[in-house]
């Protein structure tokens, strides 16, 4: 009569064929082979255990025999527990005998025959030191061992050094290029070189996750390998496991429940000692979200203008965002007078810039007796241009600037000319009249070893006096107006700081003047002299610092924009547990629904099986039965009155999907908090701002959810559109509680 076990193939589980045959008189003979799939390697071989439901002609049942075969100990075994939980192998022994002194290693192989033939067995496993002081029972004149076979020494009292990269050596620039660690790499890295060679990752939800160099951040310093463990997969409820290897054991890290609907070989009903079911149907939360790494993006000058679409002001946006650019401003009118500038980014500095003015001039004169008035209509009557240079090491700190202005003189009967201005932004030609000279104001800064801005020196040029050939002849035979005396005066401020937030502020004065000169016979001024003089200035302590300037190099990107990602699962009736939220700061937001869906099969509900048969098993956890997942096994050997027996007790656990399947939980987008956030100014609006508000994130659609809204200020307004703001809501309306770049 033959017993026939079988197992559906699974993906990632264990396929296993059994044959049993019984032939007279009573023989029982087995074969069981069983093939490796990845992930999950068989590295030692199980036999399949299973008593048929044979009869002798006389009705006997088969005869069940045992070896134990546990060795080492100072005496007879009396009795002894092997039970294998997932994160730790044990082992409890009590022998005859009272030996508080001893500290023996021990091997232990467990065979279970069947009329002498092998129906079961626990291969041979290794306990090499003990994890309690033996226990002694002088009543009874016995002593009892306890072993523990686990890796929690290495993964609880290894302090790690720093192991990312960019805390050991720091990228120059963040913004040509970021360090990037993958954790799925790392993590594997670290436990086969300084936990266990052998470390087998079953799942890896993690596959695609990043560490990045200072927008998600992560260091090793001074924690232990099961802390690297926990902020990683233990975050979505992956635990540590060991399995036999040989003789010892390996360190897998895997999902302590069955994720997926896989089966295994059957251990039929006849074999049983017991077998009891249970469900577990309320560890289920109603809805499950789960929060993966921010959604990054480098926010660019382009990207921001595409943010802000279609605008009324576009114009003037494109002209304070764009880092390269030149353009110019509508004129300012004012009666007469038409005020135009024009300007020159480079860099995202404004490093040139021009403004004319131009408006009516009147010349009014009396030639012989007679008044004569000339009218110039809109001729030019100011030009400034401005230069200014930076530090190329510190690209945003001016370390020059130069101010150059136009005088021109306007006279009866003068001649006009032409000025064409090459920009930067206009492109004009005006009507000037003779010129006199450009006056200039040069500004150097001289900045501290600290960065801060130590001294500034302001000079300038400017015309005193004019002069002319023929002054008192009619105009036509008059030469042409000249400068005659130049005035020159220097500015020098200097700053120190002198503690307790207070800056000593040094200003002064100094340069050349003109000076009437008097006859002192006539008391008459006769000319002017030139006068070189300074004014006083005493120095003073103020809190109000100096200028300081960030000295990162040149970024196109004007910031960081990091969106929280997150997926919400419904489970609908299924879930009858309080909601969760589970935060993982590395995951990558295109697995946050896989990732989802797998932490919610983990809590999914079950039917867990305990089973029991009168023979050594070698089921260990993780392994695949039809009753669902092996979760644990206890094999206990005790005394008889035909010797030792053996009972293996294993526990499995399977999916139940009789009222929903794990895959079948509703999907809801990642929904933000809508009392307060973060948000990205767009443009000024009225009083306040438009921003860029995030409500939430679309896990399946792998994108933001945006909306564009007012944010009000209460006061002021931001300094510039790509600036974050914080707003809280307040009276039903977003309200901004800061500005920063």
């Amino acid at each position: 009569m033959p017993l026939i076990l079988s197992a559906a193939a699974a993906p990632e589980g264990v396929e296993a064929t059994a044959l049993f045959e019984a032939r007279q008189p009573v023989t029982v003979s087995a074969q069981a082979v069983f093939t490796a799939r990845q992930p999950v390697p068989v590295e030692t071989a199980a036999l399949f255990t299973a008593l048929a439901p044979i009869s002798t002609p006389n009705g006997a049942s088969p005869l069940l025999t045992y070896d134990v075969d546990i060795t080492g100990l100072p005496g007879e075994v009396l009795a002894a527990t092997y039970d294998h939980q997932g994160p730790y192998e044990d082992l409890e022994v009590t022998i005859a005998g009272l030996y508080p002194l001893e500290s023996p290693d021990v091997l232990v192989q467990l065979t279970g025959y069947a009329d002498g033939v092998i129906v079961g067995q626990l291969p041979t496993r290794v306990f090499l030191s003990l994890s309690q002081e033996p226990e002694t029972d002088e009543a009874a004149g016995t002593t009892t061992y306890r072993y523990r076979t686990s890796l929690d020494d290495v993964l609880r009292g290894l302090k790690l050094p720093e192991l990312v990269p960019w805390k050991l050596n720091p990228s120059a620039n963040l913004c040509a290029e970021r360090q990037r660690l993958g954790v799925s790499g790392f993590v594997q890295q670290v436990f086969r070189e300084r936990v266990d060679p052998a470390f087998l990752l079953e799942s890896d939800p993690l596959r695609n996750s990043e560490w990045i160099e200072g927008l998600i951040d992560y260091s090793t310093l001074n924690i232990t390998p099961l802390d690297l463990w926990d902020n990683t997969y233990g975050a979505l409820g992956m635990e540590l496991h060991v399995e036999p290897l040989g003789a010892g054991v390996r360190l897998v890290g895997r999902w302590p429940q069955p994720v997926t609907v896989q089966s295994g070989p059957e251990i039929p009903a006849d074999v049983r000692l017991s077998s009891q079911p249970r469900y577990q149907r309320f560890q289920t939360p109603t809805r499950l979200t789960l929060r993966g790494a921010p959604h990054w993006t480098p926010l660019t000058p382009a990207t921001l203008l595409d943010w802000i679409g279609a605008h009324p002001d576009r114009e003037r946006l494109e002209q304070e965002i764009q880092p390269d650019r030149e353009w110019f401003e509508p004129g300012e009118s004012s009666g007469t007078s038409l005020v135009q500038r024009g300007y020159r980014k480079n860099r995202g500095q404004l490093t040139a810039q021009i403004e004319v003015t131009t408006d009516d001039v009147t010349v009014t004169e009396t030639v012989d007796g007679e008044q004569e008035t000339d009218l110039y209509r809109g001729v030019a009557t100011g030009l400034k241009v401005t230069r200014t240079d930076y530090d190329p090491d510190c690209p945003a700190r001016p370390i020059y600037q130069e101010t150059r202005s136009a005088s021109w003189a306007y006279a009866l009967r003068g001649a006009l000319s032409t000025l064409a201005l090459p920009g930067p932004g206009l492109n004009i030609t005006v009507l000037t009249g003779a010129l006199l000279t450009y006056e200039v104001t040069r500004t150097t800064f001289r900045y501290s070893p600290q960065g801060y801005l130590a001294a500034r020196t302001t000079s300038t040029e400017r015309t005193g006096s004019v002069q002319q050939a023929g002054a008192d002849l009619p105009p036509d035979q008059r030469g042409a107006i000249t400068p005659r005396e130049t005035l020159r005066q220097s500015v020098t401020e200097r700053w120190a700081p002198v503690g307790g937030g207070q800056w000593a502020y040094d200003p002064g004065t100094s340069g050349q003047t003109l000076l009437p000169l008097y006859d002192t016979e006539t008391g008459e001024a006769i000319r002017t002299v030139a006068v070189t003089r300074a004014t006083p200035d005493a120095p003073r302590l103020t809190d109000q610092a100096p200028p300081s300037y960030d000295c990162r190099p040149y970024c196109e990107v004007i910031r960081d924009v990091l969106d929280d990602t997150g997926v919400t699962l419904h489970a609908g009736d299924a879930g009858r547990a309080e909601p969760q939220e589970v935060s993982v700061p590395m995951l990558a937001p295109a697995d946050l629904l896989g990732a989802a869906r797998q932490a919610m099969a983990n809590t999914w509900h079950r039917q867990v099986t305990t089973l029991s048969v009168p023979f050594p098993v070698a089921y260990t956890p993780g392994m695949w039965l039809s009753d669902g997942r092996v979760q644990g096994l206890r094999i206990t050997v005790s005394a008889s009155e035909s010797g030792l027996e053996v009972t293996s007790e294993i526990t499995c656990a399977r999916l139940l999907t009789d009222l929903l399947a794990p895959g079948q939980a509703g999907v809801e987008p990642y929904q933000a908090d809508p009392q307060q956030g973060r948000a990205i100014m767009l443009a000024r609006a009225g009083q306040g701002a438009l921003a860029r508000v995030v409500t939430g994130w679309d896990a399946e659609a792998g994108e933001p959810l945006v909306e564009h809204a007012p944010i009000r200020f209460r006061s002021g307004f931001p300094p510039a559109p790509g600036d974050e703001l914080e707003w809280q809501l307040v009276r039903g309306q977003r309200e901004a509680t800061n500005a920063r770049r």
